[in-house]
């Protein structure tokens, strides 16, 4: 059975397709780890309102700190929230260098048709492109780019004249895409919402929970996608039931008895996103103890850093977690567990809940200690919740090496 499913991962690691993508995200991955560096520095360091610059008081001494942080933020935006811009590029790249075609220029055309399909009209006229697709969209651009590369390939072996091997393609990309951000800007106005906060206040705290639960795996199920999920962004703590249990606590002195207990603040953000979604700090931790890959142990050691602070970018594509389905079921498990125990603390009353705001950039194992005014009892169980979660992932990280073998990758080794 084991030998079986390592031949059957083998075999799917060296399909064209497998390497295309391979290729791309280790081609991103330094562009992701210096956004992701960029990213901690600004919003963590360089904030008032950021973790270590309320510990360290860091914007008060540091000379030209606002300056500084304004270069962290270009950085930041020019990386991560451009990257799928580079994976139109790249995948269309390296798809036709693996039907051994011109690069180049099936890149420049993955690159021409995701720029099409991001465009936004404005009303001044100035180029505009959607911010989803540009840092959320990276399958959209994966398959765009896929689909640009095989259809460049397609002509390249056509027997048509070469200049019409050219325009013929561009003509299509050109089309097709038009119609794809036509049809894309009908989507956006719809702009189907989470109904986080309606359904936590209108619902029983069963309901609610599941409700929680449900929303957390499916955030993490399409992070493993590159599609940005309900939960991707940062507790704001300005949402209805984040309000109302804030107000709650403030009046009683305690977050014992919030009248909202079972929220994305409280369960997600709070125990199953230690590190980035899937608990990205225990894979780390797991890489760092258990494998015996060069390669991965030095993306997880380059990683560390970014991790500490919630930022999990470089680690999905640097080993990569992204579309791998050897990492799937630990990365979707891990944090549910972590959020089904939490929740019975929270029922069985052996903890409050995080009801009070946190720092911006706040290390994940630290947030319900503080979101709780300091109650030892959330981070001694964020701590031994951290340990089951490296556990977890142990006999992935050795399957991984063990298939990475069986497919003779020799360069990750």
């Amino acid at each position: 059975m084991v030998t079986r499913l390592l031949n059957s991962f083998a075999q799917i690691r060296n399909t064209k397709v497998a390497s295309a993508v391979r290729n791309t995200l280790t081609l991103l991955f330094p562009i992701m780890l210096l956004g992701s560096f960029a990213d901690v520095i600004k919003f963590a360091f360089l904030t008032k309102t950021g973790y270590m610059a309320q510990m360290f008081g860091v914007t008060s001494w540091l000379p030209y700190s606002r300056e500084l942080g304004w270069v962290m933020e270009v950085i930041f935006h020019c990386t991560i929230d451009m990257i799928a811009l580079y994976a139109a590029y790249g995948i269309a790249y390296f798809t036709a260098k693996e039907y051994k075609k011109d690069g180049g220029s099936a890149g420049a055309i993955g690159l021409l048709s995701f720029l099409i399909i991001s465009y936004q009209p404005t009303e001044d006229g100035l180029p505009n492109f959607s911010r989803f697709f540009m840092s959320q969209g990276m399958l959209i651009a994966l398959i765009i780019g896929y689909l640009c590369g095989r259809l460049w390939v397609r002509f390249d072996d056509s027997k048509m004249q070469y200049r019409y091997k050219i325009i013929i393609p561009v003509f299509i990309v050109l089309l097709v895409s038009a119609i794809l951000n036509l049809a894309g800007l009908f989507l956006v106005k719809l702009e189907i919402p989470t109904y986080v906060a309606s359904f936590v206040t209108e619902h029983s705290p069963f309901n609610s929970l599941v409700y929680v639960l449900g929303m957390g795996f499916l955030t993490d199920l399409l992070s493993w996608m590159a599609v940005g999920g309900p939960f991707s962004n940062n507790p704001t703590f300005n949402d209805a039931p984040s309000m109302a249990n804030m107000n709650a606590a403030l009046k009683s002195g305690s977050s014992w008895n919030v009248p909202y207990k079972f929220t994305d603040t409280t369960l997600f953000h709070s125990f199953a996103n230690f590190g980035g979604s899937g608990v990205m700090i225990a894979l780390i931790i797991a890489i760092l103890i258990f494998s015996k890959k060069t390669r991965n142990r030095n993306v997880a050691k380059w990683s560390i850093f970014p991790a500490i602070f919630n930022s999990h970018y470089s680690m999905m594509l640097g080993i990569p977690v992204l579309f791998n389905p050897v990492f799937l079921v630990p990365f979707l498990i891990t944090p549910l567990f972590n959020m089904i125990v939490a929740a019975m603390f929270i029922l069985l009353h052996w903890m409050p809940v995080s009801a009070y705001p946190v720092p911006l950039g706040t290390p994940g194992p630290l947030i319900a200690f503080i979101g709780t005014n300091g109650n030892w009892v959330t981070l001694v169980l964020g701590a031994i919740l951290l340990v089951i979660d490296i556990l977890i992932y142990m006999p992935f990280v050795k399957l991984s090496d063990r298939i990475s073998q069986k497919a003779g990758d020799i360069n990750e080794n």
